[in-house]
């Protein structure tokens, strides 16, 4: 395994967050883990904030280049990305994100591609997964798809060929279904170890994302870049509170 590059040392006041979602909708229901869910009317709240304030809504590849390459960002910047590839994405979030004109990663579990999800002997009959022709128009408007296994799996606790073919597969099938590269990967659950990043190094992506909840300009390596969760319980100030902005606080 090649050592995994390092973040640049140059130091600045300014934080580039990255933000992770999973489902947006209109209505928690009983099933779902409030943890995993924004309500679109939030969302569309917190998506006209970072339009009017100062940060920089940017693409996970700027982000990473800036961090990795040139060296500390010189505003705040944010990145939005969003597991499991749930449909409400394209229904719900995806407009609101084309309105305002930000760019977005997205991690389908390939596996569950056009179903209802149903991970580790669980069906979870309100999370449908995008099918292969919404994936498909997504990419062409410019969403960034990345990899999340074959099927949701928590990669540090199965055998470590197991492991490899959720991976290696999901970029697999990812790269055939759009017929381009896909480079970026989150752990599912945000499940990894060295083994886990070996494996995911060696088939071929060149970062990853865990949800260890801290600023992307603090990540060990370019295989474990933090992001911050977005939940239910979040409203505006909180939402703003995880971005450490420089705006005035008063104003929140």
């Amino acid at each position: 395994m090649v050592d995994p590059v390092k973040l640049k040392k140059e130091q600045s006041s300014y934080r580039t967050t990255i933000l992770l979602y999973h489902q947006i909708g209109e209505t928690l229901h009983n099933n779902v883990n409030p943890d995993c869910f924004c309500s679109r009317q939030k969302f569309l709240e917190q998506m006209e904030f970072l339009k009017s304030s100062s940060i920089e809504v940017i693409s996970l590849d700027r982000a990473l280049i800036t961090l990795f390459s040139e060296g500390q960002p010189q505003k705040d910047q944010v990145v939005l990305t969003f597991d499991d590839g749930c449909e409400s994405f394209y229904d719900v979030a995806h407009p609101i994100l084309e309105k305002y004109g930000f760019p977005a990663t997205i991690y389908p579990v390939v596996g569950s591609l056009g179903k209802v999800a149903n991970w580790n002997g669980i069906i979870y009959p309100q999370l449908k997964i995008l099918d292969q022709q919404k994936l498909i128009t997504l990419s062409k408007n410019g969403v960034e798809i990345g990899g999340h296994t074959m099927n949701h799996v928590k990669l540090d606790q199965v055998q470590k060929k197991d492991a490899f073919q959720e991976i290696k597969n999901c970029k697999t099938e990812l790269e055939q279904i759009l017929n381009k590269e896909i480079r970026t990967f989150a752990y599912p659950h945000g499940r990894h170890n060295s083994t886990v990043m070996e494996i995911v190094q060696c088939v071929g992506f060149k970062n990853a994302l865990t949800c260890e909840s801290n600023y992307a300009n603090n990540a060990p390596s370019i295989f474990e870049i933090p992001r911050k969760y977005i939940t239910y319980y979040d409203d505006l100030r909180s939402f703003k509170n995880k971005l450490l902005i420089h705006e005035t606080i008063s104003s929140i």
